[in-house]
């Protein structure tokens, strides 16, 4: 038996959130497939990681500096990340994202993909199971609809008995380029 879970973004929104998932998800051994989404909010005068990448994306767009912006989106992540004590290394992921999106070179999909993206990464490595991106697995077609032909067989090669820890969100179109769902 395999039980696929998935958790929102209040359930991801800080290191307390993360222990109450991870004791949900262990307190089961059929449940071997999570997904999760960005960081949600803390309180009700918090901000949606999500929504904050949309920002930064809008920032960049339009010529302005988007530096606090993205400065808060990493110091969750990184705050989460040390109050769960993990020892995985995010700085040089968001100073390769930071170098892109200076440059213009990541869509607002990709940009918006990775607050899911840094989630399961931390999810992964609290709870030891496997990081799988989405989009080596979900492929939709050219209009944007999921490639059911490609994706389902590509998600039953995934974990091997191992758990697995997925982003939610998005995939990535045929030419690799990510693509979140509408």
């Amino acid at each position: 038996m395999l039980k696929v879970t998935k958790f929102g973004g209040s359930s991801m929104a800080d290191a307390g959130q993360y222990r109450k998932v991870r004791d949900i998800i262990l307190s089961d051994p059929h449940r071997r497939v999570v997904i999760v989404s960005a960081a949600g909010k803390r309180d009700s005068s918090d901000h949606k990681l999500t929504d904050l990448l949309y920002l930064c994306h809008a920032h960049t767009k339009y010529g302005v500096a988007c530096d606090s912006v993205f400065d808060m989106i990493t110091s969750r992540y990184l705050e989460i990340r040390d109050e769960l004590g993990l020892q995985l290394d995010l700085e040089s992921e968001f100073a390769e994202l930071k170098k892109r999106l200076d440059a213009k070179q990541v869509s607002e999909d990709e940009l918006v993909s990775r607050g899911e993206y840094y989630s399961a990464k931390l999810m992964a490595a609290f709870l030891d199971f496997e990081f799988v991106d989405a989009a080596d697995w979900i492929r939709f077609n050219m209009d944007g609809s999921v490639d059911t032909e490609y994706s389902y067989p590509a998600l039953k090669q995934l974990g091997h008995g191992k758990g697995i820890v997925i982003p939610g969100f998005y995939g990535a179109m045929p030419d690799g380029r990510i693509r979140t769902f509408s």
